[in-house]
Formats: structure tokens, sequence, C-alpha cells
């Protein structure tokens, strides 16, 4: 399975819908996160990918960032809040204000930023 299929689209389904208000919001960003990864480019930016999708589809997204990662070998560039897409980073840049606060390790960015959170220090 290719990794633009692994988005939870199958195309089946698709080819003869129209891309209009009967998609729900989930199955319009898989339709654009699939058709971004499908290009091949060597820089891709995602501006929060994870809006508007289900638990299923999430993890599905996981995957396709990582196997994205692994074929193109470029530079895919995600902004987001979530902690599971964090945890998939090479380097974090945690912005504050509209300022870089800090830039390192996913690990690292994370410890610093949450250590004080009961419910982080909990998990990890």
């Amino acid at each position: 399975m290719k990794y633009y299929q692994k988005s939870g689209l199958c195309a089946k389904e698709y080819v003869d819908r129209e891309i209009n208000d009967s998609l729900s919001g989930g199955e319009i960003k898989r339709i654009e996160i699939a058709t971004v990864a499908l290009r091949g480019a060597k820089l891709t930016i995602f501006d929060e990918p994870e809006a508007g999708i289900d638990l299923w589809s999430f993890s599905n997204l996981i995957k396709v960032f990582e196997k994205m990662r692994e074929i193109i070998k470029g530079t895919t560039l995600i902004i987001s809040h979530q902690e599971r897409i964090l945890n998939i980073a090479d380097e974090v840049i945690l912005m504050k204000g509209g300022k870089i606060e800090q830039i390192g390790q996913s690990k690292e960015i994370l410890n610093k930023t949450f250590a004080k959170t009961e419910c982080y220090k909990m998990r990890n």
C-alpha cells in the first residue's frame, strides 16, 4: 500500500463523488493530505492537518507522515498543537506570541514545556 493511500480514503468511493458539502470535514482533510502526499514534493507544509478528522484517521495521519519522511526524504513542516504529531517530529520549534521561544528535539522540547503540568508528569 502506498503511503498516500493510508490517508483513510478508498478511491472507489470518491471517483464519482463531487467535492461539495456532502463530504465531511474529515473526508475533505484526508483528500487534501492525500493530494499533497501524492505529489512527492521535497517541501510540504501542513497547518493543523489533524483538524476535523476522527481518531481512526488521526492514527493513519501519523503513519502517512512517517511514510512520507521515509519515501520522499524531503522536509515536512507541520503546524500543530497535538502531542502525538509533535512526538514524530525530528525538530520542534515552539513559538509564543509570534516569536520563537525554543528549538530542539521533540522529546527535549516536550519535556521542558510540559514538565510542569500534572497530566504530562503522570504519563511519563
